[in-house]
């Protein structure tokens, strides 16, 4: 039997979901920073962080279940 090729589109798609995520994540820090009128942009990253990481367990995860 042939054996299923992988679809390489997953990886563009998963690398672009990081991205998104993480660009999402800065934008609603910095507009949380702007409003709370902090001038250094501590909530800009803390929330850029936790979205990293949370991005980053999810593809470990996407990656670990597929297997």
């Amino acid at each position: 039997m042939k054996e299923p090729r992988n679809n390489p589109f997953k990886y563009y798609l998963a690398g672009t979901q990081i991205a998104a995520t993480v660009f999402a994540s800065v934008f609603v820090g910095y507009q949380l920073d702007k409003l709370c009128n902090n001038e250094i942009y501590f909530i800009t990253i803390i929330v850029s962080l936790v979205s990293i990481f949370y991005a980053l367990y999810r593809l470990i995860k996407d990656v670990n279940k597929k297997k």
